[in-house]
């Protein structure tokens, strides 16, 4: 993202959830504190203020526990007359039939998480109750949210619980039919994460390739196409001709985080002091806070190996939350490095631009 680019805000509405996913870097439920309206109406009057144009991800803990506060976010957008896209990241498990009509009137962009079929998912993701695992409650939000008409994105965070059951969650999100494409996170050792989680580079690769084949042979068959956002993400860097320039919002010093209590941050999964930007509610905090952000961004440092890679005009770089320890950056490697195995043999490539991608084929 070029320096022009708008900002995101990520409102982490409330550190509350009612499940206890094993690897949740936020400590997802640990916590009930919830983001009231002055520290929301706040971020968004500073983001204003500092950017020409910025986005919305309403977070948590699990956002949809304060949904009210999510909908009085965005009356508040419209009464001001800032066109400003909004979404959600949510665990699906709230939503009914009259949530779905909720959102639906929001008109914002749902992103669920799906972690493997039902199965799997269950195992990393348990209710906090003690009742078992999440993902029947998970796909009959999905299923509301298809009655509703709207379609959502899905994340799936590679652990190595998930990492061979890749292709059945393609399965999955191909039969739901409301369901896009799927972003492919990576394990964070912080919270609840710890390395014991990390899935073997090589057993990630395998399942990314395995992953890609059933969604296009679901496909050919006339079932829905499921995309992965890194995939397409690529494609039209080559298509287009251009460089990828960076991996995020934080890595391009364009991210503002606000956790419940108003204190803010540069990134979401590193809320750490050098990252720290003070509290919104500071009189003075939209002072200098580009100049902030800046600083945060300097304070952690990509790895030798991703600063002289040939292929990050592709990648984009590292995800700087992640890249340490060494295990982190090798899965990410391997499975961006699937990505790019598959786009260069792809027929939607027009041949005049697949020679951008020649130069990667030497070092693997």
């Amino acid at each position: 993202m070029p320096e022009e680019s708008p900002g995101l805000l990520a409102l982490s509405v409330t550190s509350d959830c009612n499940l206890r996913c094993s690897y949740c870097y936020a400590h997802g439920g640990e916590s009930r504190a919830s983001m009231g309206w002055v520290t929301a109406r706040r971020a968004i009057d500073v983001m204003a203020e500092c950017f020409d144009g910025f986005k919305i991800q309403f977070t948590g803990g699990e956002p949809l526990l304060n949904l009210g506060l999510i909908e009085r976010a965005v009356d508040y957008l419209d009464e001001m007359g800032l066109q400003v896209p909004c979404q959600v990241q949510t665990n699906a498990t709230l939503i009914t039939s009259d949530v779905a009509g909720r959102l639906n009137d929001l008109k914002i962009g749902i992103g669920v998480s799906l972690d493997g079929p039902p199965s799997v998912n269950d195992r990393i993701r348990p209710f906090s109750s003690g009742r078992g695992g999440s993902a029947k409650s998970a796909l009959n939000g999905i299923m509301a949210l298809r009655e509703a008409g709207i379609r959502v994105g899905a994340t799936c965070v590679l652990t190595r619980a998930n990492a061979g059951a890749l292709a059945g969650l393609v399965e999955l999100c191909s039969y739901l039919g409301n369901i896009e494409g799927i972003a492919i996170d990576f394990l964070r050792q912080a919270g609840r994460g710890d390395n014991s989680m990390q899935p073997d580079a090589v057993v990630a690769s395998r399942g990314i390739e395995a992953a890609i084949e059933r969604a296009e042979g679901l496909a050919q068959m006339g079932g829905s196409l499921v995309r992965f956002r890194e995939l397409e993400r690529m494609r039209n860097t080559v298509e287009e001709g251009r460089e990828r320039l960076h991996h995020c919002y934080f890595d391009a010093c364009r991210s503002v985080v606000v956790m419940p209590g108003g204190e803010a941050f540069a990134c979401p999964s590193m809320l750490r002091p050098e990252l720290r930007l003070g509290n919104i509610e500071e009189p003075d905090f939209a002072k200098r806070l580009i100049g902030r952000m800046v600083r945060a961004r300097r304070s952690v440092q990509d790895p030798q190996e991703c600063r002289t890679c040939r292929d990050r005009w592709l990648c984009g770089g590292p995800c700087l939350a992640h890249c340490v320890p060494e295990s982190n950056l090798r899965v990410e490697c391997a499975v961006k490095r699937a990505f790019m195995r598959h786009l260069r043999s792809s027929s939607l490539i027009p041949p005049s631009t697949i020679s951008l991608l020649k130069t990667q084929s030497s070092s693997e």
